[in-house]
């Protein structure tokens, strides 16, 4: 077995009760890697075209990385797979915190779960031995309770990945939660484990990850933490990347990014500047004002992530509550042109609590305000709620509804797309969306940054997983997709080698013993990223058809501020990466040549078929 993974994998059926355990073959972990990689391969082998979501034979699957429980910086990550209730097609979601390591030290690479439960139930995995046992008593529960009464039962060093209560109500924008807030938070994955009736998964395990090389792995973990200590420029002056990112997290930025076109503003309809003048609450200092504790991952020498103290004021938030990252302090703050930073944190325990995206709810809120504003709604349908642009309490007061889906709550807790079918009367023109998901706190007709250049605006189109900030389309996708697959954070490539990929490069060769080059591994990038898409083909999507909202491209542009002027060429994104990856310009499928230069050979005969023999000729 290749080092850096277990060599096992669960299968779970929930209907049946039955819990099984597999070998792979060595191929399926070369080839795909880990995460989403090895996620899209079961679920495209094992799962047919047009399940329903919600439905028993839509798989959900919790998959590591070779990287995962490795000597490696940032190796704490993993991936929750399964079909999208949410867009309909592929789904993911990527998470850090504690779980993926102790899933591994557990004895497995991933657990997957097929059926429907009868009832509430977790599944309980400790050092190679795996129990479905009854959630009764956790149904209703919320995540940081689920955790904590989880911890309880099963002993000291048990993690926990659960949902909340909008999981148990399958809100399309819920998700899975683990250490308080380490949300796997897209696609909708929480509906589908609520579907399943599957509260949680705990594991606990004393099993050591085989490392190929540990003297080199350690070596080069040290050598990439002095990398990240290097003096730099920017904002915060000579400090360092780690000491910047471990004093603000990625929070430090909200400020800056809403007044530089970055941020959306205004449910994306509105100008920083003009819009939005005062972000001085969102100053570095000011976001860490009320901070109790730093929170790392596990064995991450980075720390971005930090506790607060108990709330201030009229939000009543408890100590232990994460601190806003920079898509909450987006989401909640630009997006509402809401500055304050109270009702953003207790915004966020909600979500983390219930088990909601923080990025879907801050813009349902959002859509909803403007609705408000544009009198398609009042407060007669808002529950008697001032949907006021900026008004803090309000946007806490309707987040709770969408959390327990209650009143108007109950028609945002499905997103943009869903609530502006059932509300009509023009509601869709203010549903910013892509193919069905909220779209990522970073506007892509910014020029730098995370959110500008290199075809961003057709990633948030393209992408099995539209509208997701992180992902990439065309060749730019290939390190995205092994950044995840080695089960490692895009935090972790950042501040070290100039050429993040190779710092990957190097500790997947200490840790799995695979000596391979960047080039090869970008092929396996660029293997995950078709196996992602043709799992959407065979749902009959086409990413060229997927709605993407006129606002996200600058369509009409915008008349002031950074922006002004400016529209995103997606057209021209598009067609150009299309045929880099030499996918069709039409259909966007992957060509047959290129399939079985992958190795998808399976693929490239079920999108390609052979052509039927000649039937005998006439007379």
């Amino acid at each position: 077995m290749i080092s850096g993974y277990m060599g096992k994998m669960l299968f779970v059926n929930l209907s049946t009760g039955e819990v099984s355990e597999e070998t792979p073959d060595e191929g399926l972990y070369r080839d795909f890697m880990g995460g989403p990689g090895i996620g899209a391969k079961i679920l495209y082998d094992r799962m047919k075209g047009g399940v329903d979501p919600l439905g028993p034979d839509n798989i959900l699957g919790f998959v590591t990385g070779p990287l995962t429980g490795s000597p490696a910086n940032t190796g704490a990550r993993y991936t929750v797979v399964c079909k999208s209730p949410l867009t309909g097609g592929w789904g993911d979601a990527n998470s850090g915190g504690i779980f993926g390591p102790t899933l591994k030290f557990a004895g497995y690479d991933a657990v997957f779960f097929t059926g429907i439960s009868p009832k509430p139930v977790y599944l309980a995995i400790e050092n190679g031995k795996a129990e479905i046992r009854d959630a009764v008593h956790l149904w209703g529960k919320d995540a940081y309770e689920t955790e904590a009464m989880l911890r309880e039962e099963m002993g000291k060093g048990t993690e926990v990945a659960c949902i909340g209560p909008s999981g148990e109500t399958v809100s399309l924008i819920s998700c899975v939660i683990t250490e308080k807030g380490a949300a796997a938070g897209r696609s909708g994955v929480g509906a589908v484990m609520g579907s399943k009736r599957l509260k949680a998964v705990a594991v606990k395990g004393d099993q050591k990850v085989p490392i190929a090389d540990l003297d080199r792995a350690n070596k080069l973990r040290t050598e990439h933490i002095q990398q990240m200590k290097q003096p730099g420029q920017g904002p915060q002056g000579s400090m360092s990347f780690l000491e910047r990112f471990h004093t603000y997290g990625t929070g430090g930025m909200a400020g800056r990014s809403a007044q530089s076109g970055d941020s959306p503003v205004k449910n994306w309809a509105g100008v920083g500047i003009i819009d939005f003048p005062d972000v001085k609450p969102f100053d570095g200092d000011n976001v860490i004002a009320n901070l109790d504790k730093r929170v790392a991952c596990w064995h991450c020498p980075i720390g971005c992530q930090a506790s607060l103290k108990d709330g201030k004021g009229d939000y009543n938030y408890p100590a232990g509550t994460r601190r806003p990252e920079y898509e909450t302090l987006s989401s909640f703050g630009s997006m509402c042109l809401n500055n304050d930073i109270e009702a953003i944190a207790m915004a966020n325990h909600i979500c983390n609590s219930y088990g909601l995206d923080t990025i879907s709810a801050g813009t349902v809120i959002a859509f909803a305000m403007e609705l408000y504003e544009n009198r398609i709604i009042t407060r007669r349908d808002t529950d008697g709620i001032d949907l006021r642009w900026g008004n803090g309490r309000a946007m806490v007061d309707m987040t709770w509804k969408v959390a327990k889906r209650e009143g108007f709550g109950d028609i945002l807790a499905d997103g943009v797309k869903a609530a502006a079918e059932k509300i009509g009367k023009g509601a869709e023109k203010y549903a910013v969306h892509a193919g069905g998901s909220e779209i990522g706190m970073h506007d892509p007709k910014l020029i730098g940054g995370m959110g500008g250049g290199g075809g961003s605006a057709a990633r948030y189109q393209m992408d099995a997983t539209p509208g997701r900030h992180t992902a990439g389309f065309g060749p730019s996708s290939f390190r995205n997709h092994v950044v995840n697959a080695a089960g490692v954070c895009f935090f972790g490539t950042f501040g070290g080698r100039p050429g993040a990929t190779d710092f990957v490069t190097e500790q997947l060769a200490a840790v799995t013993g695979l000596k391979r080059s960047t080039d090869e591994l970008l092929k396996c990038g660029e293997r995950i990223a078709n196996i992602r898409h043709v799992f959407n083909l065979r749902e009959g999507i086409n990413p060229l058809k997927v709605y993407v909202h006129p606002r996200m491209i600058g369509d009409p542009p915008q008349t002031e501020g950074p922006l002004k002027g400016v529209r995103a060429d997606i057209e021209a994104q598009n067609y150009w990466n299309l045929g880099q990856l030499d996918w069709d310009r039409i259909t966007t499928k992957p060509s047959k040549k290129k399939l079985l230069e992958l190795g998808l050979n399976k693929v490239a005969d079920e999108l390609w078929p052979p052509a039927p023999p000649p039937g005998p000729r006439p007379g």
